[in-house]
This record gives structure tokens, C-alpha cells and sequence, in this order.
């Protein structure tokens, strides 16, 4: 299995942004411990690199950066890609590029706490919680 991560869930994690935390580790672990492949758009890697240096020293936001190289797959933020999402109709920008950069990673899924921006073809967008759900519900 193949996921998309979205920039809200890494920020739940390293902000330790509550309720979500807890859910949205466990699907980061599941991605660090090697139990299934994870991607992360490229444009996710800057806009956390901006939010993170208004609230964090450049060290240690560098450090996380690193990580996230190590444990994810980036997809490459093209032309070819910002065209496609242009084409899509829906009202955040970003989320049309995360959707597409999911599509040209051969995601199954898009975990993400904003569900309802993203299209409801292809793949499918959902919330940490139900994603652990389904995911211990193929472990048993």
C-alpha cells in the first residue's frame, strides 16, 4: 500500500497539535517503520520549511527536513504536474497539487484531516483516524 501524506498531518506531529497527534503519528510510524510506502508532495517540503522557521530555529527545521527526505518518497513539483492541477476543479490550489502528486505517485490513499478539498475520484482522501482503521482491519 501506497500513501500520500498531507502537510496538515506532519504538522499535527511535530507541533503536537491536539487531538490529532496521536493519529496522525501513528500513520507517520507506519510510513518510518517501513510498513508501507509513503510519498510527500515536494511543494509540502517548503511550506513546512516556511511554517516551521517562523516557530523553530533553522537547525532543527533543517534536521526534520532531512528526515523527511530519508522516509518519503518526494514528488516532484513540475510544470507538467501544477498543469494538471489546474485542471481539476476545487478551491484550494494546493490540495489539487497534493491530489495530483498522490495520482503520479500511484497513491491508494491521501491521509489528510482536510478531506473535503480533495476530488472524490481516483484516490481516495481520509482522515488518520479511519485510515487505522482500515489498516488494522487488513492486519488481523
Amino acid at each position: 500500500m501506497k500513501i500520500l501524506i498531507d502537510t496538515n498531518i506532519f504538522l499535527d506531529v511535530i507541533l503536537t497539535r491536539q487531538p490529532h497527534y496521536e493519529d496522525s503519528a501513528k500513520v507517520w510510524s507506519l510510513v518510518s517503520e517501513k510498513k508501507m510506502t509513503g510519498s510527500i508532495s515536494a511543494i509540502s517540503i517548503n511550506n513546512l520549511h516556511y511554517i516551521l522557521l517562523k516557530q523553530r530555529d533553522l537547525k532543527p527545521v533543517g534536521e526534520l527536513i532531512d528526515q523527511l527526505l530519508a522516509e518519503f518518497d518526494v514528488v516532484p513539483l513540475t510544470g507538467q504536474l501544477i498543469r494538471e492541477a489546474r485542471k481539476i476543479e476545487g478551491k484550494d490550489f494546493e490540495d489539487m497539487i497534493q491530489f495530483v502528486s498522490a495520482r503520479k505517485a500511484g497513491c491508494d490513499y491521501i491521509v489528510t484531516r482536510n478531506i473535503k478539498d480533495f476530488p472524490k475520484k481516483e484516490i481516495i482522501s481520509i482522515e488518520p483516524v479511519n485510515f487505522l482503521k482500515i489498516i488494522k482491519g487488513t492486519s488481523e
